[in-house]
């Protein structure tokens, strides 16, 4: 009680930080005045009343004013409400393991809105990487306050090559062969150094402490080549955008190593395929 009220009265602040004893005499007025409103108040300030019935029910009042002031001082969520609940005036409940298992639900869903909050504001369409102060000015996403978890994201490149490609290079076991050696070989690393690197290529991406990095090529319906690229990190933010970069950095490798035959090579697509671990999921290509 004293906690809510000294945020009005910096009288009592002095008082409290002082641990300075006063009579209940000359707080009681400090409270009243600043919350002369409050029921609880009004039945501390008055005398000793013959209607006992009145008496509770301001009190009760009073509380109720009280824990809804606390509720809207610190921003507790509707469910954090109903989980610290004691259930009504039975102050001898006792908090079983489901009430403290709804009270730490409560707090995971308000921790999994604020982390959606930061990634993009739905309501008023505002996207991390711009500033809301209306200047749209570009920053890096602060994710300090997100959970450490496994986060794995799996994007692909798609190369499609023209017939006369494939007549100059050697297909062996699966693979280009070239003057320079294996092209898959070639891009494999080019995808997986990349991937390392994307920090570096994409301005507001976060340095992550790669965990994995693993990319497959293959060689399908003749002439078209699938890059798949595979990142995992355990850290605060998705690996999404370095599986993308090593993907693409793949492909255009491929582009690279074949472009003196043709420049009529095509690279499809690049897309995430999946991503998991954090508080949105991608499966397929969707979220899920």
């Amino acid at each position: 009680f004293l906690y809510v009220t000294t945020q009005n009265n910096p009288f009592i602040t002095l008082i409290l930080l002082q641990k300075t004893m006063i009579s209940h005499r000359r707080l009681l007025p400090l409270i009243s005045r600043s919350y002369r409103n409050n029921a609880l108040c009004r039945f501390l300030s008055s005398s000793s009343s013959n209607d006992k019935k009145q008496e509770q029910e301001n009190f009760r009042i009073g509380m109720q004013e009280m824990q809804e002031e606390r509720e809207a001082l610190f921003g507790f969520t509707e469910d954090e409400t109903k989980a610290w609940g004691h259930g009504g005036d039975d102050a001898a409940q006792q908090l079983d393991t489901n009430h403290f298992n709804s009270i730490k639900e409560a707090r995971d869903n308000r921790n999994n809105h604020l982390d959606n909050k930061e990634e993009y504001d739905h309501n008023n369409h505002n996207f991390s990487h711009l500033s809301n102060d209306g200047k749209n000015e570009i920053r890096m996403v602060d994710v300090g306050n997100k959970s450490i978890t496994q986060r794995i994201a799996k994007a692909e490149s798609k190369v499609i090559l023209p017939p006369e490609v494939l007549s100059e290079f050697d297909v062996s076991a699966g693979d280009l062969i070239g003057p320079k050696g294996s092209i898959f070989s070639t891009a494999r690393l080019a995808g997986i150094m990349a991937a390392k690197k994307t920090s570096d290529l994409i301005p507001l991406c976060h340095p992550l402490p790669l965990d994995k990095v693993h990319i497959d090529i293959t060689l399908q319906n003749e002439n078209e080549i699938l890059i798949e690229c595979e990142c995992r990190v355990t850290y605060k933010t998705g690996v999404e955008m370095e599986a993308l970069t090593g993907a693409s950095v793949a492909a255009l490798t491929i582009y690279d190593m074949v472009k003196a035959v043709s420049h009529r090579v095509e690279i499809q697509h690049t897309k995430l395929v999946t991503k998991s671990g954090g508080k949105r999921n991608v499966k397929e290509g969707g979220e899920v």
